[in-house]
């Protein structure tokens, strides 16, 4: 526990506070740890304390057995309890603000005992976090690069063009990419998984957009669209209550509809126990997003 905190914080005294001990305690455990492992975790010479290439790799296996751990005690509950637990799910902000919250409403109504932790992270990241035992469950873009994952797809993503209401491009009901080279674009940054898809079309067509600024968030580009600051290409979903009062114009890309829509998927590890909430919150996803099931496609 000394050891993560240490590696969280890149202190030994914020460490210590977070741990309710004192800094010479934290000090010592480390020093225990070091001597036990023959290696130094720790590099003492900067400002902030930062782990070695040994701590690194320390962490890492720390890390998966404490995610080992949680599953053994899940496991262990999950014996006399059925409607009891606890889940934690990593997906992107799109989908946690877009996609989620009528299903999470839903599920947490009929099951008021089962507590949800829900992160935020890119698709990449989301990926590393299931690999490493970090989180039950993965909401991601397919396909997810990793043999040690299942997949359930769930929903198609559809993007679009989106413009002030009285920019020149919005009363166009199509645009190819290649129009979009004279006017200033404003995406999200390649973290994204979406992102490095949309660079992999305009290469494919021989497109150079020019980015004037790259954002993790898209509701903050809605907000820089609006003031006319730039054009984007954001999920239909995201902006269907800014397109009905007037705040914003959607535009179909013709691009997008020459290839095959890009699938968004549930990913959990192979091998790692599902605990009755995990495989009750499936098929709650597998039901909501089922096709026929009424939900508007993104």
């Amino acid at each position: 526990m000394a050891f993560q905190a240490v590696a969280a914080h890149g202190s030994f005294s914020k460490a210590a506070a977070a741990l309710l001990r004192s800094q010479s305690a934290v000090s010592v455990q480390i020093a225990k740890l070091e001597d036990a492992v023959g290696k130094r975790l720790f590099d003492r010479t900067t400002k902030r304390i930062l782990l070695t290439d040994a701590g690194q790799i320390l962490l890492r296996y720390v890390t998966q057995m404490e995610g080992l751990m949680q599953q053994a005690l899940q496991e262990l509950d999950d014996l006399d309890h059925l409607e009891r637990g606890r889940l934690v799910l990593c997906t992107s902000d799109t989908t946690g603000c877009y996609r989620l919250p009528t299903m999470l409403q839903h599920y947490r109504q009929r099951h008021p005992r089962i507590d949800i932790v829900v992160r935020n992270a890119t698709s990449p990241q989301t990926i590393q976090a299931v690999c490493n035992h970090e989180v039950d469950l993965g909401i991601v873009t397919l396909p997810a690069a990793s043999d040690d994952l299942e997949v359930m797809p769930l929903f198609s993503r559809h993007d679009v063009l989106i413009c002030h209401p009285q920019h020149p491009l919005a009363h166009r009901t199509t645009v190819l990419l290649k129009d979009l080279e004279c006017y200033p674009l404003i995406l999200l940054d390649q973290r994204c998984a979406s992102r490095r898809i949309l660079d992999e079309l305009c290469t494919q067509a021989r497109v150079t957009l020019p980015i004037t600024m790259e954002l993790s968030s898209i509701e903050v580009i809605k907000r820089f669209v609006r003031i006319d600051a730039g054009l984007s290409l954001v999920p239909a979903v995201a902006i269907r209550e800014e397109v009905e009062a007037s705040l914003l114009a959607s535009v179909e890309v013709h691009d997008f509809h020459t290839r095959p829509a890009y699938q968004m998927g549930v990913i959990y590890k192979k091998g790692r126990y599902l605990s009755r909430a995990a495989q009750s919150f499936l098929e709650a996803l597998r039901v909501h997003f089922a096709p026929g099931t009424g939900r508007v496609s993104p």
